[in-house]
This record gives structure tokens, C-alpha cells and sequence, in this order.
């Protein structure tokens, strides 16, 4: 039964995963079929960002508090279905608009409650949330690959109405496999957000932002500076590629050592291998080139530290909970971490607009740091029984 429960999730996973980077790929076909501008596109983007920062808690906690858990797994996945036809069918931008936020609805609900039903079912959970992160790694990794060969056969417009059939099947496998667990959680939502709970939000977040950065501007910097398009899709490929295993090996060291040391050695990591890589930028903007094998390696190193905070995140929010909410605090996690990104990477975009890509990745940097020191004071409520 256990094996069945993962196995569905982990499908479900990369379906939701999969949906998460929908919008975006499709940009180039809005901006030149249906004639949208870039801040239009924006505003798809953002609606989708917004939607679940303000909402994943909120439906965490009804989930948690009406035993509606699996109910709002089939509900996500109808949202994503729904968003996808009528992305296929819109020719106007409000009914873009539309799509955007039914997507939006779509990704508050399933991490929260996902992240519930592996917490209950299993006593290994970091383990189990690790081959369940896979899922997700993999929906995100096949989504351009998939994307891109079914527009170049059928037209964006049937490629986008094609792809509501993973959230179809998801729906159905969902309701027929997966088991409402029997605890109920408790009233009040303000009581799960909890002090811990707080600066894994504002530590999760500044990872959002920093992965995002990266992911949205470094492959830019790279043709800018001469790259082709086949090697930075490459090399970003190798950074995505990276959480295929950090995320397995993050839940596995999870059950077995502080889940605060490891996202503080992680942040850590991260900032002094984006520092010296940072150093590489500079000179690779002077026009030095460097090594295919020495980028490979930094953006996989990189990668990995980033990627291996996400099954230890979704573990420790998940045993910091109060009161049976699960649910809750993983949605404001998950949620408050959207807010940072819609924060700061307009502030990126307009220093690398104003100053160039040095500056714009100077802030990713400082704020890699930052993130470093909040995860050292956190280690205080990091207890050797977690």
C-alpha cells in the first residue's frame, strides 16, 4: 500500500511540476500569434505567482481541517486541465488572463497536500519525500522537452489542449488510489504559522529567488556573451539535471542527520561555489573562456545545493506543524517562498537592464549569503529529536 501511495504521488508530482513552467514556454508563441506584449506576458506569469503565494496556506488549512486532502489533489489537477484547454482556446489576451488564473488555483493545492499524505503514511519521511521530489525534478525537466516536440507537430494552440490529458489522468488515479488520512487538523491558521515556520519562509524563499535568478537570466548571459543555443540549453540542462539526485539524497540524509545543519551546509555551499563562479562571469564578460568542463561542473555543484534543500524544506515544515496542520504550514512555506521571487526578480531584470549582468547576479549573490546567516540562527530550533 505504501509503494502504491508513493507511486501515485510521485506521478502526481510530475504532472504538477510539470505544469509549473506551462505559461512560460508558451510566451513566444502568445507574443507572435495573438500579438501580446512582454509586460502582458508578465502579467500571465505573475497572476499564476500570486495566486499561490496568498492561497496554498489557506487551502492547506481546509484540506487539513475538513479532511478534503485528496479532494483538493483532484481539484488542482482539474484547474490545470481546465487552464491548459483554455490557454488552447483563447485568441484574446482576458481569456489568457483566465487561463493564468486557473493555473494559478491549480498550484495551491497539491505540494501542501502531498506533502501530508507522505508524512502520514511513512516513518522514513525524508526518504520517501526524496524519491517523491524526483517527480517533481522530472515533470519540470520534460516539460520544454515535451512542450517543444508536440508544437512542432500539432501547433501551439492543439499542443496546449493535448497536454490537459497527464492532469486528466491524474485526477482519476488520485481519487481511485489515494487515502484521506484520519487526522483532522485543528481550527485556526495564524497558530501554524509559527516563529521556525517563519524563517524557513524567509530561508526557502531566498532559495526561490536565487534558483529563479539563475534559471531566467544566466542563460541569457551566456548568448550574450557567445554562447550557442545548444550549449546554454546544455548547460542549464546540467543544473536541472543535478536534483534528480540531490533531491533523492537530501530526503535520504534527512532521516539520519539535522535537517538545520544540512540546509545551513547547503546554503553555505551554495553561496561560496556562486561566489567563485561569479568570479568566472567576470571574466567570462571581459571575453576569457572558459573550460565546457569547469561551467559543468560549478552549475551542477550549484545546482545540487540548491535542489537538495528541497525534500529537507518540505520535511521539517512538515514536523514543525501544530495541531495536525500539516497542510497549512507546508502551504505557507511553499507559499511565502513565491513571494520573494515576485519581489525580487524584477529588481534583478532592471539592474541587469540598467547596469549589465555582473550587477543583476551581485544581488542573487548577497542575497545567497543572507540567506546563510538566517539558516545559522535557525539551527536553534533545529532539535536533535527532528
Amino acid at each position: 500500500m505504501k509503494i502504491n501511495t508513493l507511486g501515485v504521488l510521485f506521478f502526481d508530482h510530475f504532472v504538477n511540476d510539470f505544469y509549473s513552467l506551462f505559461i512560460p514556454l508558451f510566451i513566444p508563441f502568445l507574443v507572435s500569434h495573438l500579438g501580446i506584449n512582454y509586460f502582458e506576458a508578465s502579467l500571465l506569469v505573475a497572476a499564476v505567482t500570486v495566486i499561490g503565494a496568498v492561497l496554498q496556506s489557506p487551502v492547506g488549512y481546509w484540506a487539513d481541517r475538513y479532511r478534503k486532502r485528496v479532494g483538493f489533489i483532484a481539484l488542482g489537477f482539474l484547474f490545470y486541465a481546465l487552464g491548459a484547454i483554455s490557454l488552447g482556446l483563447s485568441t484574446n489576451f482576458p481569456l489568457l488572463f483566465l487561463s493564468s488564473i486557473l493555473i494559478g488555483f491549480a498550484t495551491t493545492t497539491y505540494h501542501p497536500q502531498g506533502t501530508t499524505l507522505i508524512t502520514a503514511e511513512f516513518t522514513r519521511k525524508g526518504h520517501a519525500l526524496g524519491v517523491h521530489g524526483v517527480g517533481g525534478q522530472l515533470g519540470r525537466f520534460f516539460s520544454p522537452v515535451l512542450i517543444g516536440f508536440l508544437v512542432s507537430r500539432f501547433e501551439w494552440r492543439k499542443s496546449s489542449i493535448i497536454l490537459s490529458f497527464p492532469a486528466i489522468i491524474a485526477i482519476f488515479l488520485s481519487l481511485w488510489t489515494l487515502k484521506e488520512p484520519e487526522k483532522r487538523g485543528e481550527k485556526g491558521i495564524a497558530e501554524a504559522i509559527t516563529f521556525p515556520i517563519f524563517l524557513l519562509i524567509l530561508i526557502l524563499g531566498i532559495r526561490g529567488t536565487v534558483f529563479q535568478g539563475i534559471v531566467s537570466f544566466l542563460p541569457s548571459f551566456f548568448i550574450t556573451t557567445g554562447s550557442s543555443i545548444n550549449t546554454t540549453g546544455i548547460l542549464t540542462g546540467i543544473m536541472l539535471a543535478s536534483g534528480l539526485l540531490a533531491q533523492l539524497l537530501g530526503g535520504i540524509l534527512g532521516d539520519k542527520i539535522s535537517k538545520g545543519k544540512i540546509i545551513f551546509s547547503s546554503f553555505l555551499g551554495l553561496s561560496l561555489l556562486f561566489f567563485i563562479f561569479y568570479l568566472f562571469m567576470i571574466q567570462i564578460a571581459k571575453g576569457h573562456l572558459l573550460g565546457f568542463g569547469l561551467l559543468t561542473f560549478f552549475l551542477f555543484a550549484i545546482g545540487f545545493c540548491i535542489f537538495v534543500t528541497f525534500p529537507v524544506g518540505l520535511a521539517l515544515s512538515a514536523e514543525l506543524s501544530r495541531g495536525g496542520k500539516v497542510g497549512t504550514s507546508v502551504g505557507a512555506v511553499m507559499g511565502g517562498g513565491l513571494v520573494f521571487p515576485s519581489v525580487f526578480l524584477p529588481v534583478t531584470g532592471h539592474l541587469i537592464d540598467r547596469f549589465g549582468f555582473i550587477e543583476g547576479f551581485s544581488l542573487l549573490l548577497i542575497l545567497s549569503f543572507v540567506a546563510t546567516l538566517i539558516s545559522l540562527f535557525y539551527l536553534k530550533f533545529d532539535f536533535p529529536s527532528r
